[in-house]
């Protein structure tokens, strides 16, 4: 059995070698073949990866594109809109506004200053790249009074329009403004006097009384123009109003406007910077000695703001010869409280006049 067995196993072995030997070149190439067409495919699955990663990449960058181009609407679309909204006292930062600029600062002390009305200056550290003339959005960081005027951090945007909601120079936080008037009669006072004299250093000083019709902190300028349209003088001032009250704004210059085109314009501060009291004191009397004017005043209230002065108008004739103003806590340091009194000491030489009118201004 077991000869029979190995011979019986011997043809099958034989079989499988001859098998092998006979049909291998053509087993090769059939392995070849199919390995080829396994890196063929590979290569086409590869490739057509690549090619769809390729044909996706244009859509990712169309996406990022559009979040580039999206617009922004605008909050304001005026300087006179901003402005307005920024005396009325609203919170802006982190809104936006457009705006002309108007001139360019770059070594203001501010910083490097972009001038976009007499009373608004976007501030920043380097060239924004803007130019005179150029038609810029900007987002509100910061917003600050500046002696009488708006100091304003910014951040570049682009893509801003304007929309539904944007606020223009006609109406201010959606709602329509308050007639802002003429300088010379608006909503806060009205100009009931005028005078123009040289003082004793030559500059040519004007005056305008006003009457107030509404508790307020005005900031007021006047641009002196020749007949040929130049600029010639440039003044302001600023004072604090009390309602049915007298005040005046005083405005010098240098060289002698007395025929010049006086173009003159207001703006209300935003808030005031007065810290103590209205009609916190009176004048008790006065009396001149020599070139020296004695008045006796006397607080009737009891907090005294920091800033509170006294102011003069002189008169001659019924007409406006002279000015002067002091500051409390200078010329009467001895007021300290309610009922206290003290003696400031104004210096008259060369003031020709034969009344004058005391003003309290907080």
């Amino acid at each position: 059995m077991k000869k029979w067995i190995v011979m019986a196993m011997v043809p099958v072995f034989l079989f499988g070698a001859s098998a092998c030997s006979s049909d291998g070149k053509k087993e090769d190439i059939e392995t070849q073949s199919v390995a080829e067409e396994k890196v063929e495919n590979a290569s086409v699955d590869t490739a057509s990866e690549t090619t769809s990663e390729v044909a996706e990449e244009p859509s990712a960058k169309t996406e990022e594109q559009e979040e580039t181009d999206e617009q922004i609407i605008l909050d304001y679309g005026n300087a006179e809109a901003f402005e307005a909204a920024l005396n009325a006292g609203e919170i802006l930062e982190g809104k936006t506004v457009q705006f002309v600029v108007k001139e360019l600062h770059p070594d203001s002390a501010l910083g490097y200053n972009i001038w976009a009305g007499e009373h608004l200056n976007f501030i920043s550290e380097d060239d924004p790249g803007f130019q005179a003339d150029d038609t810029v959005a900007v987002k509100v960081v910061k917003a600050k009074r500046v002696l009488g005027s708006w100091a304003i951090s910014y951040e570049k945007i682009e893509n801003a329009v304007a929309g539904e909601n944007t606020i223009t120079s006609a109406e201010v936080a959606g709602t329509e403004a308050e007639d802002a008037g003429t300088y010379e009669n608006n909503p806060y006072y009205d100009v009931v006097e005028t005078a123009s004299y040289k003082n004793s250093t030559g500059y040519t000083i004007v005056v305008h009384k006003v009457t107030a019709k509404k508790d307020a902190s005005i900031s007021g300028s006047v641009l002196a123009y020749s007949a040929d349209g130049n600029v010639i003088g440039k003044s302001e001032d600023n004072i604090t109003l009390t309602a049915g009250q007298n005040n005046y704004f005083t405005y010098s210059f240098e060289s002698d406007v007395s025929g010049a085109d006086l173009q003159a314009q207001y703006s209300v501060k935003n808030g005031s910077a007065m810290a103590g009291d209205r009609n916190a004191v009176e004048m008790e009397q006065y009396n001149q000695s020599g070139d020296d004017l004695y008045i006796t005043f006397k607080q009737t209230a009891e907090h005294l703001g920091s800033f509170a002065k006294f102011k003069l108008l002189f008169y001659k004739d019924n007409a406006i010869v002279d000015t002067e103003s002091s500051y409390f806590s200078t010329s009467c340091e001895n007021l300290n409280g309610k009922d206290t009194t003290d003696v400031a000491s104004v210096w008259v030489y060369g003031i020709d006049y034969d009344s004058f009118e005391y003003i309290f201004e907080p």
